[in-house]
């Protein structure tokens, strides 16, 4: 595993450039996609060569993107079988790929009108009018899958223990992380007005996953977030798993890197073991009523 490692500001330029064009798809999700509760319906889905919006409704048929991290390229396929492909290169801006992602849905039949302002983004520059951003590292973006698809697996492998609802691991196109929820079912309103994080939080869960880094937190990591939000752990720390895990009081969050993550003899399970800790501490601080019947 060691030679998959990624951290943020090795490949930033590139990082910011496929966040900015997968934002593109998940904003075809957002304005075609039917409604779902916690936005689930604008999730990425991880597949062996990329990540895939999965079926979308179109103007006269149904359509799915698929970012081909292994050729390279976009895929855009309609269901009478029109097909439009994109080839991902260094030197295409963000405003030139958004200019052929229109003309791509244009071709297959569902021309789609998004919101071209980047989401949660620190560079937030129109789409349309982004040349700033314009790199393709090839090299980069495979280190990228196989980060999310060893990701994935250990996210798998700790959802087992659940039997209340779940959303198996997905990307989330503002952040850029893969993630996976479990959820308690008790109503837990956000209580500000904020259109984003209320949809998102408005029941009790727990949200683990991967995520590249950013310009505040440069290392790759593995994640787990509480909601409602804990402040502390204190008197609980002897429970986080594995050795290497923390928690960030600014950030309510816990924090196993990737490069810690791949230095234990069994990677996988050292990152089951952390959600799992991060879980069973959430529960020592505000246990869930129902807990009996989710485990």
């Amino acid at each position: 595993m060691e030679d998959i490692y990624l951290d943020y500001p090795e490949w930033q330029d590139t990082a910011d450039t496929v966040h900015l064009f997968l934002q593109m798809a998940g904003k075809v999700k957002v304005e075609r996609s039917p409604k779902r509760p916690q936005w689930a319906h604008v999730r990425l889905y991880l597949v062996p060569d990329g990540l895939t919006t999965g079926l979308i409704p179109g103007d006269s048929s149904p359509f799915s993107i698929l970012f081909n991290f292994r050729e390279h390229q976009v895929e855009f396929m309609n269901g009478d079988g029109k097909k439009v492909n994109i080839p991902l290169e260094d030197g295409v801006s963000v405003a030139a790929f958004y200019g052929q992602f229109a003309s791509a849905l244009e071709q297959i039949g569902s021309p789609t009108l998004i919101n071209v302002h980047p989401q949660e983004f620190y560079d937030p520059l129109e789409f349309d009018k982004d040349d700033k951003h314009h790199s393709y590292d090839k090299v980069a973006i495979r280190k990228w899958l196989e980060n999310m698809l060893f990701a994935y697996g250990a996210m798998a492998r700790y959802l087992t223990a659940f039997r209340c609802k779940v959303h198996y691991p997905a990307y989330y196109f503002g952040t850029m992380d893969l993630t996976c929820i479990v959820f308690s079912g008790e109503p837990a309103p956000f209580g500000k007005k904020d259109p984003v994080m209320e949809k998102a939080f408005d029941e009790r869960l727990y949200e683990c996953g991967f995520w590249p880094g950013d310009i505040s937190f440069p290392q790759a990591a593995f994640f787990a977030m509480p909601y409602p939000f804990i402040e502390t752990i204190r008197g609980n720390e002897s429970l986080l798993q594995p050795d290497k895990a923390l928690f960030k009081p600014e950030k309510k969050e816990f924090f196993l890197t990737l490069k810690d993550a791949l230095s234990y003899p069994d990677p996988e399970q050292k990152v089951a073991e952390f959600f799992k800790s991060g879980f069973d501490i959430f529960q020592k601080i505000k246990r869930w009523e129902n807990i009996d019947n989710i485990l």
